[in-house]
């Protein structure tokens, strides 16, 4: 019989982080009747990650399930969003993404793999998966928790009883360094995490509240992961409670879209959820509103109504699109996450499944060599890593469904073009109490026929510099050679990154050395002696060939 390979970094093949090895621990265990302790991630005030309490009332005790709580389970009944809620540390980015993958089990167990319990085979030991700059990481933990006064310190289920949700976020915050580390985020770090997807944030103001409602229902329907927020507009407004209830600067999942009945006609809603398991919204189509009145009891039924403070509620497309800021999406299939409005008749054929080209690289700025900062340091900006991007045909024509011909020839020139996504990622900067995120960004130049590129104007690229773990961009290009060219803002900034880039029609080499030798040679020869260049001499040596 054949044993079937699978690569490295795989689902099925993950990589062991810090070499831990579930299976080998577990069986150890079970053989010698002991429970695990983890030597990576002692029980201390080091995986905490942020300053004790003097209180002596308040010191920080590491149980196991069963000595919180006599009836601890792994897994009560099923998972829902209502099995997370927001303990003593600010991570709601973390929690709110997590809440979103309950919604997609075939999305959940690649994270949470099943057959783990605190009754069966129990020996204190469980492990979970994340996405890491392309590879699936394998994350063993054992599980003592930090207890403050009897109850767990951060995250826990309203069940009480149930402990899934906070193990992985432990084996997250053992991923990352500490709990601490976990402290504020983007809820697109935690979706790419969870998912391998690519992730990016949608103004709530870029859509008709209709379109919006459709775009994140087929966003949904497809196993991307949501979420929203409400920008505050300073640090002291971050968690402000509004007066419809919504609180400002925080991270809502977006769980479900539905059409709901009523006397006069339908209402298009969004059901959403607050990681901190209460402070709902309060206003139109709240549990408590009298908008409600007007749906039959058996529409409420099936969509589950609860009147209950567990911080999950429904809210109308036209409110949300009044009250909130910024949507996030994470997308696992690269097709357009949020679509135009075409044709919504249901005999419309849908689009034809496209086969998309998944490329990525890993790359490092070096202070005095490939960290040439930005274009703003032009004797230096071409040093940045550089990658070839290739498009050899422009999308299919078969793309064009019925219903796109009928739009006019600026739909029809977009079909000559290639669409491209593209993002970059910078690795390992959220460790222990600090988070130092570097300014980055990507431009995308067309290549001349004699592989030279002229910087003077990017055909594409990620926008301005902002510190973030990832930028994203999707671009439309028409065919032919291009040089994803990634940097910091600053040169001499040292830090890895991860570049990804995925289209229907593209190839994705990077720079061969002998071209980096080519172009230093021709640098030499352009900056003279004085190894300076002048505005006449940049424009020459940009332009050459």
């Amino acid at each position: 019989m054949e044993t079937r390979r699978f690569a490295n970094g795989s689902i099925a093949n993950p990589v062991q982080f810090r070499d831990q090895h579930y299976v080998a621990l577990l069986d150890a265990c079970v053989k010698s009747g002991s429970l695990f302790s983890d030597p990576t991630f002692t029980p201390d005030q080091s995986s905490i990650g942020m300053p004790t309490d003097p209180d002596p009332k308040k010191e920080v005790k590491w149980l196991r399930p069963k000595e919180i709580s006599a009836n601890a389970v792994f897994v009560e009944d099923t998972t829902c969003t209502t099995d997370i809620c927001q303990g003593q540390l600010g991570d709601c980015w973390l929690l709110a993404a997590l809440s979103c993958l309950t919604m997609h089990p075939n999305l959940f167990v690649k994270v949470v793999p099943p057959n783990q319990s605190l009754t069966e085979s129990y020996a204190g030991i469980f492990h979970f998966m994340f996405w890491q700059y392309g590879e699936w990481v394998e994350v063993v933990v054992d599980d003592r928790l930090p207890v403050r006064e009897g109850r767990l310190l951060f995250s826990y289920s309203c069940t009480r009883n149930e402990y899934w949700s906070a193990l992985v976020e432990k084996a997250y915050a053992k991923l990352i360094g500490s709990y601490g580390s976990l402290k504020g985020g983007n809820i697109s770090e935690a979706m790419e995490d969870f998912t391998g997807g690519i992730a990016y944030s949608l103004p709530v103001s870029s859509r008709a509240p209709r379109v919006m409602w459709k775009a994140l229902s087929a966003a949904l329907s497809r196993g991307s992961l949501l979420s929203c927020f409400i920008q505050a507009s300073n640090y002291r407004e971050i968690g402000t409670v509004t007066a419809e209830g919504l609180v400002k600067g925080h991270a809502y999942a977006i769980t479900d879209t539905d059409t709901v009945k009523k006397l006069a006609g339908e209402a298009l809603l969004l059901r959403l959820r607050n990681p901190w398991g209460f402070v709902e919204y309060s206003g139109p189509w709240s549990d408590t509103s009298k908008d409600w009145d007007d749906v039959d009891a058996a529409e409420k039924k099936r969509i589950d109504l609860k009147n209950s403070e567990d911080g999950e509620f429904w809210i109308s497309v036209e409110d949300f699109n009044k009250l909130f800021d910024t949507v996030e999406l994470c997308s696992v299939d690269p097709d357009p996450i949020v679509e135009e409005d075409t044709s919504t008749d249901p005999d419309s054929p849908a689009d034809p499944p496209s086969a998309w080209t998944l490329s990525s690289h890993k790359g490092s700025w070096v202070s005095g060599s490939t960290a040439g900062g930005s274009c703003s340091y032009p004797r230096s900006f071409w040093k940045n890593p550089q990658f070839q991007l290739v498009l050899a045909e422009h999308d299919d024509d078969i793309e064009m469904t019925p219903g796109e011909k009928k739009v006019a020839e600026k739909q029809k020139e977009k079909a000559k073009q290639c669409t491209v996504l593209v993002e970059l990622l910078q690795k390992d900067r959220r460790k222990k109490e600090k988070v130092n995120f570097l300014h980055i960004a990507f431009h995308i130049y067309r290549v001349r026929e004699k592989g030279f590129f002229s910087f003077k104007q990017p055909v594409g690229s990620s926008g301005v510099y902002q510190p973030f773990r990832a930028v994203w961009r999707e671009v439309r290009l028409d065919p032919g050679n291009y040089v994803i060219l990634a940097s910091t803002y600053s040169p001499n900034q040292p830090a890895e990154f991860f570049l990804r880039s995925t289209s229907t029609v593209m190839s994705m080499p990077p720079v061969l050395p002998e071209d980096r030798k080519r172009v230093q040679k021709t640098f030499d020869e352009v900056a003279g002696p004085d190894d300076k260049l002048n505005a006449k001499e940049f424009m020459k040596l940009v332009n050459s060939g």
